[in-house]
């Protein structure tokens, strides 16, 4: 943005506020315009700033930030960031599902904590000012495209980033208890919140929804979410491998889409769902080339479109589909027979 980056914090404490006005206030492209002690005054602070980042305490007296998101999502859209202590998870991701597009954790109270917490608050602001304002997304149809017979799946992979969640909660919940092989998803994610990712979706998908464990044989019908910090990947023998991550984005989309082309052939399937940049199309263009299938979510479907759309700019993909019709392309695959053909 070529402008300083507009920022609305919200934080029931005057001190934290404080801390975080000082800290931002001191970087030259962002501008702290207003702060708000709860979720009536975001909302109404929202309305007559209308600025470019709105930070959102998740527990606030009064309305809550879920509230606040709901509200301001319906009257004023703004790129909102969700802060979140351990307990709120399930409150931030209900957040996520109403529009707001990150979460990230509060600071426990020691001057060194809250100095990272303001480094990562300053790199969360400066990444959602980029994201594309979103007022209102498209509903996709849930009719799946026409697919080549008799494909047989041993594994579908899904990846997603900035709006994953509610993507991921749109097309888990439609799935069969009876699904004949594994589900794997990367999502991106801050760390310290897949335990509530965890528990959030397995609240939504009638099938059982596990943190993946390292040498673990898949299960059919099962989705498996990478650990807190870590990578997920599928071995040659169709283990499970779980890599420790470093860097500030993961798990990694490529390494687990890519993982399925070499364990599962052209029995992989994978998708590219809504996020920022260009991660998956690589893993995706492995599946395409072992044989396998790929898809996009249809970027007008999507809270942020980059990720798919440099699925299908890079032909990793010919198929775009809305979280329905991913949905329905998934119940209507059939799973390997034994004999693995």
């Amino acid at each position: 943005m070529s402008k300083p980056i507009q920022v609305l914090l919200t934080d029931d404490s005057p001190t934290m506020l404080q801390v975080l006005t000082r800290l931002l206030s001191a970087q030259p492209d962002v501008t702290v315009v207003g702060t708000a002690r709860d979720g009536e005054e975001a909302v109404a602070l929202a309305r007559s700033l209308k600025p470019d980042v709105i930070t959102l305490d998740v527990q606030m007296p009064g309305m809550d930030g879920l509230g606040a998101t709901e509200r301001i999502m319906a009257e004023t859209p703004c790129r909102i960031l969700m802060v979140s202590g351990a307990p709120d998870t399930d409150l931030s991701f209900r957040a996520l599902q109403a529009g707001a597009l990150e979460v990230i954790a509060k600071p426990q109270g020691s001057p060194e904590d809250v100095a990272r917490f303001g480094v990562r608050l300053l790199s969360a602001i400066r990444l959602l000012a980029e994201v594309p304002l979103v007022t209102k997304r498209r509903e996709g149809h849930a009719n799946p495209p026409p697919l080549p017979p008799g494909r047989r799946i041993g594994a579908f992979g899904l990846f997603s980033s900035i709006g994953g969640p509610t993507a991921l909660a749109s097309l888990l919940w439609l799935l069969p208890r009876s699904l004949p092989y594994p589900v794997f998803i990367a999502q991106h994610i801050t760390p310290g919140f897949t335990v509530g990712l965890h528990r959030w979706l397995s609240s939504l998908s009638p099938l059982p929804v596990e943190i993946a464990r390292a040498s673990e044989q898949p299960r059919p019908g099962t989705v498996y979410l990478a650990p807190d910090g870590h990578h997920l990947r599928v071995g040659v023998q169709g283990e499970l491998v779980i890599e420790k991550a470093s860097g500030t984005t993961f798990p990694s989309g490529d390494l687990l889409l890519a993982s399925l082309s070499r364990a599962y052939g052209q029995h992989a399937a994978g998708a590219v769902l809504s996020g920022m940049g260009e991660e998956g199309a690589v893993g995706l263009m492995a599946i395409k080339r072992a044989g396998g299938l790929t898809f996009a979510q249809d970027p007008e479907t999507c809270l942020v479109a980059a990720m798919p759309e440099a699925a299908l700019r890079n032909k990793a993909t010919e198929y775009k589909v809305s979280p329905e019709a991913l949905a329905a392309v998934i119940r209507q695959l059939e799973g390997m027979s034994p004999s693995g053909t």
